[in-house]
C-alpha cells in the first residue's frame, strides 16, 4: 500500500450514504470514502442488504484497504443478531475476524485489514428513519397527522406497516413541513433527503448520534 491510508465505508442505502456524509462533514473528517450502497432505495423498498454485503466483500480487493467500516440498520433483528449475521458472512469469506464489540477494530493479519462495524439503532431496534425522526427540530404537523391517516385506514379495513409509516413521516416532514413554497415547485429536486440534510431542521448534536460519531472518529484524521 502507499503512504496514504485507505479507509472505506459500506452503507445500506443511498439515504444512509447522504446521512453519513453529512455527519462526516460535521465532524470535519477528510479520509473516508464510500462504496456504492448495498441497495438503492426505490420508493420504500430495499431488499437483501445482508446478501449484498457478502457479494460486495467478495467483489472488492480488500487487501488494498487499510480500514473498512460497515454501517447497517438493526431493523428488528437486535444488535447481537445483526452482529452475528456480519460475523457469519466474514467467516464464509475466510476473513479472519470476529466482531464482538461495536466501535472497535479487529484485524485480519493476512489481509492487513482492520474492520469495524456500527449498527444504527435506538434502544436496540430501528433504522435511519428512526434516527432522523429523533433529531428533527422543526414543526412536524404534516408528518404527525399521519397518525390520524393510519387510524382512518384501520377503520376502513386497511393497514400500513410501522416501517412504511415511518418512511412516510420523514417524507412528509421534508416535503411539506420544511420545504419552502418556491422549492415545492421542483419538489423532487429540492425537497429530498439529500437537500434536507443541509438545512437547519436536524439536531446533529443530539445524544442519539454520540456512538455513531465515535465510530466515524475511529478512522482518524480531520481537516485541521
Amino acid at each position: 500500500m502507499g503512504d496514504l491510508e485507505v479507509n472505506k465505508l459500506i452503507v445500506e442505502s443511498q439515504n444512509d450514504k447522504y446521512f453519513i456524509e453529512r455527519l462526516i462533514t460535521k465532524l470535519n473528517l477528510n479520509n473516508l470514502d464510500f462504496y456504492e450502497p448495498l441497495c438503492n432505495i426505490n420508493d420504500y423498498i430495499c431488499l437483501d442488504g445482508m446478501d449484498n454485503l457478502k457479494k460486495r466483500l467478495q467483489d472488492e480487493k480488500l487487501d488494498d484497504i487499510d480500514r473498512l467500516g460497515i454501517i447497517l440498520d438493526v431493523d428488528k433483528e437486535g444488535l447481537s443478531q445483526r452482529l452475528s449475521q456480519i460475523n457469519t458472512i466474514l467467516k464464509e469469506l475466510n476473513i479472519d475476524i470476529q466482531l464482538d464489540i461495536i466501535n472497535q477494530f479487529k484485524k485480519d493479519e493476512k489481509l492487513d485489514l482492520e474492520i469495524a462495524c456500527y449498527i444504527i439503532n435506538i434502544d436496540d431496534e430501528g433504522e435511519l428513519e428512526d434516527i432522523l425522526k429523533e433529531i428533527k427540530t422543526s414543526d412536524s404537523t404534516y408528518a404527525d397527522c399521519l397518525d390520524n391517516w393510519k387510524e382512518c385506514l384501520i377503520q376502513n379495513g386497511k393497514d400500513i406497516s410501522e416501517k412504511d409509516l415511518l418512511k412516510f413521516w420523514i417524507n412528509n416532514y421534508i416535503r411539506f413541513d420544511t420545504c419552502s413554497n418556491d422549492d415545492k415547485k421542483q419538489i423532487s429536486k429540492k425537497c429530498n433527503l439529500k437537500v434536507a440534510l443541509e438545512k437547519d431542521i436536524w439536531d446533529f448534536d443530539h445524544k442519539v448520534l454520540d456512538d455513531l460519531k465515535v465510530f466515524l472518529k475511529l478512522f482518524g484524521a480531520d481537516n485541521d
